[in-house]
């Protein structure tokens, strides 16, 4: 398959570092920004737009919002625009003036992760790569595989041996590329083998053991959530979202996308936002216990998704810049919200049912008051879930 090059938004002029505030050119820096992996540190890097941006009225899909993305040309499988709901009945239950819940399990490959994949693979043609490849054993890996078919580019998923057969048949039904190691850290290992090797791979998500985040350019199509919300509720947005958080890169994304809209005056504040997480992380981070450079102990298996003993500086700059907070759920909290919310119609992975026991425990310490309205952003639906309890 032949497709033109795509080309970036010529409002994009650098990149910056949010840790450090180093400015860089624009280009790819897989490893993220090399002033503070110098220091032994991690962080990601952020596109740079100047100039005037607006929401395009006239405009269908999320091109809408291309002033605010680094491509308007790239494939598309119908993601976004996923519906917002009202649970008045849940709202009363977990003690919420308003809940609203945005389904992104909607999505064409069933998760979060399709608002991303369109970005990488245009960023990945524009860069002149002929592959892309991921470090995943779930909904990443199923929605790279699909977007590199429709763009037109090879895939390698790099996976545990332990992946779910539901995410390995996705995958191999696009004609993606399976690589099995043992261990999590043996998938960047092999990865940057293969890149030292001269492999022409683009890699869209971290290579590091301590984790930056994925690639940039993917990061900002979560910013289409962001501005989604915004139209849906006609620019009343939620007081709280909680939002199901590993790396950071849904939760960052989201937060780039509503400080798009404060710059450009379409909101006066920022919706605080929440990080909900399967072991404590950002929560220790927050309050000054640990550090991002730090490890984690704790078992995240009922939440592989958002797993791993590892967290990362974008996080921390989304919760800070936005008044927020992270809690965190047990293995027994989780398979009791699968079912609580099940029972409202909302059969859900368990690392999208993790934003119920948090907003739980939110309330009972006097995080989100009573009067508050609430917003659940659900990742991914429960016929992915893989344990049988």
């Amino acid at each position: 398959m032949s497709r033109t090059l795509h080309q970036l938004n010529s409002r994009i002029t650098g990149m910056i570092c949010p840790r450090c505030q180093k400015r860089y050119p624009v280009g790819d820096y897989f490893f993220g920004c090399p002033a503070c992996l110098e220091r032994g540190a991690s962080s990601n890097l952020t596109l740079v737009y100047e100039g005037k941006a607006q929401i395009q009225k006239d405009a269908t899909g999320w091109h809408r919002y291309r002033d605010f993305l680094p491509y308007d040309d790239t494939v598309s499988l119908g993601e976004g625009f996923t519906p917002m709901r009202t649970f008045p009945r849940l709202a009363k239950e977990l003690g919420f003036r308003k809940l609203y819940t945005k389904h992104e399990f909607q999505n064409p490959t069933g998760s979060h992760k399709d608002r991303m994949n369109p970005f990488i693979t245009a960023r990945a043609r524009e860069a002149g790569y002929s592959t892309v490849t991921c470090a995943s054993s779930g909904n990443e890996a199923a929605s790279l595989a699909a977007y590199a078919a429709a763009d037109g580019l090879n895939c390698v998923n790099v996976s545990t041996r332990s992946i779910p057969s539901l995410w390995k048949n996705a995958s191999d039904a696009t004609g993606a590329k399976l690589v099995l190691t043992d261990t999590p850290a043996a998938r960047l290992f092999y990865q940057k083998e293969q890149l030292a090797q001269g492999k022409d791979w683009y890699p869209a998500t971290n290579l590091l053991d301590l984790p930056s985040g994925s690639s940039p350019y993917g990061i900002e199509g979560y910013k289409t959530l962001s501005f989604e919300l915004y139209e849906q509720l006609e620019g009343q947005l939620p007081d709280n979202l909680l939002i199901p958080t590993c790396r950071g890169d849904l939760l960052y994304g989201i937060y780039l996308g509503f400080r798009d809209l404060l710059e450009t005056g379409y909101i006066k504040t920022l919706p605080r936002l929440v990080a909900c997480e399967p072991i404590p992380r950002l929560e220790l981070i927050l309050s000054g216990q640990k550090r991002v450079e730090d490890k984690f102990e704790g078992d995240t298996s009922s939440m592989s998704s958002i797993g791993g003993n590892t967290a990362t500086w974008q996080s921390v700059t989304a919760l800070r810049e936005s008044g927020g907070f992270a809690l965190s759920a047990s293995d027994t909290d989780i398979r009791d919200a699968v079912r609580a919310m099940a029972s409202h119609g909302l059969y859900l992975e368990t690392s999208s049912a993790v934003v119920y026991p948090c907003a739980k425990k939110a309330q009972k310490q006097g995080l989100i008051s009573s009067h508050a309205s609430v917003l659940f952003v659900l990742t991914s639906n429960g016929y992915k879930n893989t344990d049988p309890a």
